[in-house]
């Protein structure tokens, strides 16, 4: 099973995503408007933000969202939402960026909080996956 795409569901679903260990990620939308093209809708781009917080220890709202779209009880989304942290952790702690699909890079910076670059929203296609096509 994949978490990545259901974070960023998450995330795109609430405008907010606490992380455990990291922070905050809210999510901004932003309308863009090509100014040379009138004729044209304009179109939705999705920012977000790291509010670091090293301190935050728990996301009941995710875990329990995490358990409803896999099927599995509680526990054992909390178990998988740990597991992909730590991931994260050892890969920032190293000096390697970690993509978090669907939201962006995070970086540790020397001060030991974390720096965060926006990337590109997954694909509408992604979000239409079921959770049975997400765990194959």
């Amino acid at each position: 099973m994949k978490l990545a795409p259901l974070l960023a569901q998450f995330l795109y679903t609430h405008k907010r995503l606490d992380l455990p260990g990291i922070g905050t990620f809210l999510l901004h939308n932003a309308v863009i408007e090509d100014p040379e093209n009138t004729h044209t809708k304009p179109q939705r781009q999705r920012d977000s933000t790291l509010e670091s917080n090293l301190l935050l220890k728990e996301a009941p709202d995710l875990v329990n969202y995490i358990a409803s779209e896999t099927g599995k009880i509680r526990a054992l989304a909390a178990a998988d939402l740990d597991s992909h942290l730590s991931l994260v952790q050892q890969f920032v702690n190293i000096g390697k960026p970690f993509l978090l699909e669907g939201i962006g890079n995070l970086v540790k910076i020397r001060s030991g909080e974390y720096a965060f670059s926006s990337g590109d929203i997954l694909s509408e296609k992604m979000s239409s996956y079921t959770t049975k096509e997400l765990s194959a």
